[in-house]
């Protein structure tokens, strides 16, 4: 099989090391390999925002990064097993130039108790999220968004705009002491010492904010379980912003929440100067609260891009999900398969490499793509090339 991410990221760096000017490019030279001294280069490393689009190694952005030996935590830094990694969570990556991942954080947006559920989106810890064809749900949701129900504890993965919409990529049934919620702050009363995020009124009285909180700041909230008096107790408030490592490479999926123009703005809070930048889809659509890929190179925690990518929900639902490995589980009567903990359709048509439909067996190691079938838990596969 043959993996993308050396020769993409080795590209990148050599763009990234030809087109940037200025104190930019002195920035990075040395990472780049520029400059006189010896031959001794210091490793290239590259940082990664976006979902897990596939196993085998994980893949975000399209780029296959090898988790075997990374450090997995959660938001809260508590460390995780590689087992516990989903398709569609929203994760950060650090690792070398090889794409070989030494630290892997996954991102939630909430975790809570549903409210109410509708047609196309639910509502937890008061706010509307909404749920497209694109998200994953936890296999024990069978059946998406009709198998949630009031009351449910749900943790979201997915993306967020300064408007306060929230668009689900994941949604699984967590184990969990406390709730909690990644928000822009729409309201702070210091007196009462209440903040709101939506429609959740949050007790802050027992957690000091952070210096210089206030309408429009993006905060982390960890939340006690039960409500007192209307409002949820804050446990702690700490900011939402992420702040990635200065690096040769980095490449980051989010929503445009300020907007200056198509060579300044910002996704999710992270400043990008796209003055040197190429656009394949053109900027028309480049606004506020459009979705994006942008690859560039952090300089002074400004993301410099070399390439902005317009995404939209049929872009997304075409490119697909990939799972590569050894099958576990096989049902000839439902014509499915389990890779990676993955449940596989092959019912409909697919083309198969090296081998037949006779020969899924326990233990055949194979690579699947395909789509993310209507109950948002199984892979209907395209295609499964067997990898002998």
């Amino acid at each position: 099989m043959s993996r993308p991410h050396p020769s993409r990221l080795g590209r990148f760096v050599h763009v990234a090391c030809s087109s940037l000017v200025g104190a930019v490019l002195s920035v990075l030279l040395a990472a780049c390999g520029g400059g006189s001294g010896g031959t001794d280069q210091p490793a290239r490393s590259t940082y990664a925002f976006g979902r897990i689009a596939g196993f085998g190694s994980i893949v975000v952005n399209g780029v296959h990064f090898d988790e075997t030996s990374a450090r997995i935590q959660d938001e809260d830094g508590v460390d995780h097993a590689r087992g516990e990694l989903g398709l569609g969570m929203m994760v950060e990556v650090e690792a070398d130039d090889s794409a070989h991942a030494h630290d892997i954080r996954f991102l939630s947006l909430m975790r809570g108790p549903v409210e109410s559920v509708a047609t196309s989106s639910l509502v937890v810890l008061g706010q509307t999220v909404s749920v497209n064809a694109t998200t994953v749900f936890d296999d024990s949701m069978a059946g998406g968004l009709a198998a949630i129900k009031p009351g449910m504890v749900v943790r979201i993965f997915g993306l967020l705009d300064t408007s306060g919409s929230y668009t689900a990529t994941r949604i699984d049934s967590p184990s969990t002491t406390s709730y909690a919620l990644l928000g822009f702050v729409t309201a702070v009363d210091a007196t009462a010492k209440t903040l709101s995020i939506g429609n959740a009124l949050i007790d802050v009285s027992a957690a000091p904010l952070p210096n210089g909180t206030a309408v429009g700041s993006l905060v982390r909230v960890k939340l006690q379980t039960t409500k007192v008096n209307g409002a949820w107790v804050a446990i702690n408030v700490r900011s939402g912003m992420r702040h990635p490592p200065e690096g040769d490479h980095a490449e980051i999926e989010g929503v445009v929440t300020d907007f200056t123009s198509t060579k300044s703005f910002s996704v999710d809070g992270t400043p990008v100067d796209a003055s040197n930048a190429s656009f394949p889809d053109g900027t028309t659509g480049l606004t506020k609260g459009a979705r994006v890929e942008v690859e560039g190179a952090f300089v002074a925690g400004v993301l410099v891009a070399t390439k902005v990518e317009i995404e939209s929900e049929d872009e997304m639902e075409a490119e697909g999900l990939e799972v590569d490995g050894v099958i576990t589980a096989v049902n000839t009567v439902n014509s499915t398969i389990v890779v990676h903990a993955v449940t596989v359709s092959y019912a409909g048509a697919v083309d198969f490499v090296g081998g037949t439909a006779m020969d899924l067996l326990v233990g055949a190691k194979v690579e699947v793509h395909g789509s993310l079938a209507a109950d948002g838990t199984t892979l209907n596969a395209t295609r499964i090339r067997f990898e002998h």
